[in-house]
């Protein structure tokens, strides 16, 4: 039986957020504030993609919303409400490669379709564009560790999920959270040159309308053709006949 992806994704949404409206429920009968406002950030980040969506009129291709949808899950309803950061070691670990490696992708179907963009007569290096994916990684997975670190030294809490922290003064030590932050950017740099290595021999080999590697970038085009100056009919031409 073949399944419908976009039927896949708005149950695997709905779920989700019916699990998490329960955890907000529960925690708040029990007044276990933590939790619940962590389970309150995590409904928002569920909810948040089809917001995006209809505000800025920018369509996510159905399979990058359902990597997305179980990335928030993993993190966010498994990782910070059941703290599977602290009960697995390589948890954390696991999800920065994930994060890495979706963000290194998305920087390849970015600048690959902005590549694409028949309004613009310039044809990008293979080189560039792998460097490009590899900064755009970079860039977003060093905002949040300075955004983890920022929230963890003004309210002494533990987003770095560093282990056997200290207290000082009635709030965490964050240095040995910074330790935890340069594991994770190394792990994150190792993801995004791997993806971007890929990405680069795939470009190379110039046969991207054969490779599953660009199978995204195809369908952002495609739900996407105002941003490229197309019409649904132009769209179809130029998707059947250059990509």
């Amino acid at each position: 039986m073949k399944i419908n992806p976009q039927k896949l994704e708005k149950y695997l949404r709905y779920f989700f957020i019916l699990l998490t409206c329960l955890v907000i429920g529960y925690n708040l009968y029990i007044k276990e504030w933590e939790t619940f406002w962590s389970a309150f950030m995590t409904l928002l980040l569920f909810i948040l993609p089809t917001v995006l969506e209809k505000r800025i009129a920018i369509r996510i291709p159905t399979s990058l919303q359902i990597i997305i949808l179980l990335f928030i899950f993993a993190s966010m309803y498994l990782g910070e409400i059941h703290r599977y950061f602290y009960r697995f070691n390589w948890w954390d670990r696991m999800l920065h490669t994930a994060s890495a490696v979706i963000l290194t992708y998305s920087g390849f179907i970015l600048i690959y379709s902005m590549n694409k963009d028949y309004k613009v007569d310039v044809k990008l290096s293979a080189k560039f564009m792998a460097l490009f994916s590899f900064c755009f990684a970079i860039m977003i997975c060093a905002v949040w560790e300075i955004f983890e670190y920022s929230v963890d030294s003004i309210f002494g809490v533990n987003m770095q999920k560093a282990r056997n922290l200290e207290q000082v003064y009635g709030i965490f030590d964050t240095r040995l959270g910074v330790k935890d932050t340069m594991k994770d950017l190394i792990i994150d740099a190792i993801s995004a040159y791997v993806v971007s290595l890929i990405g680069y021999f795939h470009l190379k080999r110039k046969k991207d309308e054969e490779s599953a590697f660009w199978g995204l970038h195809k369908q952002f085009i495609k739900d996407n053709p105002e941003l490229f100056g197309l019409t649904e009919n132009e769209d179809k031409i130029g998707l059947d006949s250059t990509v």
